[in-house]
């Protein structure tokens, strides 16, 4: 019986040992030591099970509404007001409803985005829903003249936003840099951005002078969608996301580019960036998806060695879509 208990209390000391080994390393070294979860996901869409249904029927017994899941799988709220969704690929008028009925619909809910908590948890946002026809309406198939297949393409127009920030190497002394130094001023920085279909990667900063320096970073698009300019957030999906072929030339492939933290801080100052307007922000152009932006800043003589974080926010509207095909089967009259 005593090497019974012997054995349990051995047990119940080392259970305690592992608990307090645990919680110092959760204490000191638990929590994430970067900012963003990362990734390069937006908005997911997806239709409902069996909304619309694979095959109905032309004798209207099968009325039917179209569902769309939605989910934000990236690190950017979404308003219920910045995203407007239309469902393309059919004549509504061979179901019962009319083009009004498939534009500019809007999810149940807003769009909350995943999120790290300090320790490191994330937490998911909720999904909602939206629909076609709204409330009780249903799309009805008219009479075909043999099975049909239709396409129902939902296309999903959103204001969306990427974050990201790097540590600027800031020494005294930026023209004799020492083997051993704090930070190297020139070279390849590493650089942590939000999940978002609009990515900021490849920064590098170089020395320009004894109290100047260079940097540069590229924007580039991540995914199977369309970036648009976010000068009209998405009131109505034609304004956001236009294909008219003049509008769409003046707004695809543009996004927004604000330089952070940067232009009011005491350490680093006259920042300039090429091609954004006021030096710090501006309006630039994707060729084939990306973009390099160049800027350089002055650094105030009365220094220490340092790290100085720079962040850069890029914002937009991006169009993205799913589709599903459904077969109208014919029923012969008897």
């Amino acid at each position: 019986m005593g090497k019974r208990h012997h054995a349990l209390a051995l047990l119940v000391c080392i259970l305690l040992l592992l608990s307090a080994c645990k919680s110092k390393a959760a204490a000191t070294g638990g929590a994430p030591r970067t900012p963003f979860i990362g990734g390069t996901a937006g908005i997911s869409m997806n239709f409902e099970k069996d909304n619309p249904p694979p095959e109905i029927t032309d004798d209207e017994s099968f009325p039917f509404k179209v569902i769309l899941l939605l989910k934000n799988e990236g690190e950017h709220k979404v308003e219920k007001r910045d995203i407007k969704i239309n469902l393309i690929g059919f004549d509504p008028n061979d179901f019962g409803k009319s083009f009004s009925d498939l534009k500019d619909a809007e999810p149940i809910d807003t769009l909350d985005s995943k999120k790290k908590d300090s320790e490191g948890n994330i937490v998911q946002g909720n999904p909602t829903t939206v629909e076609f026809p709204k409330g009780s309406d249903n799309f009805v198939p008219n009479k075909f003249s043999g099975n049909t297949e239709f396409t129902f393409r939902a296309e999903a127009c959103y204001n969306y936003e990427t974050l990201s920030n790097t540590k600027l190497c800031v020494l005294r002394d930026m023209i004799n840099v020492r083997d051993k130094s704090f930070c190297k001023p020139n070279g390849a920085r590493t650089t942590y951005t939000s999940s978002a279909p609009v990515q900021v990667s490849n920064f590098r900063q170089s020395v320009v002078g004894k109290d100047k320096l260079s940097f540069s970073f590229d924007i580039s698009v991540s995914g199977n969608v369309e970036i648009f300019s976010d000068r009209s957030k998405p009131s109505n999906f034609d304004a956001a996301c236009p294909k008219a072929p003049r509008q769409r030339r003046e707004n695809e492939n543009r996004v927004t580019v604000e330089i952070t933290e940067i232009p009011v801080d005491p350490v680093v100052t006259s920042l300039k960036c090429g091609g954004l307007d006021s030096g710090h922000k501006g309006e630039v152009i994707l060729v084939s998806g990306k973009r390099t932006v160049t800027c350089t800043v002055d650094l105030v003589t009365d220094r220490v060695d340092l790290e100085k974080v720079l962040g850069v926010k890029v914002t937009y509207n991006v169009l993205d879509n799913k589709e599903t095909k459904v077969l109208v089967k014919h029923l012969a009259e008897t």
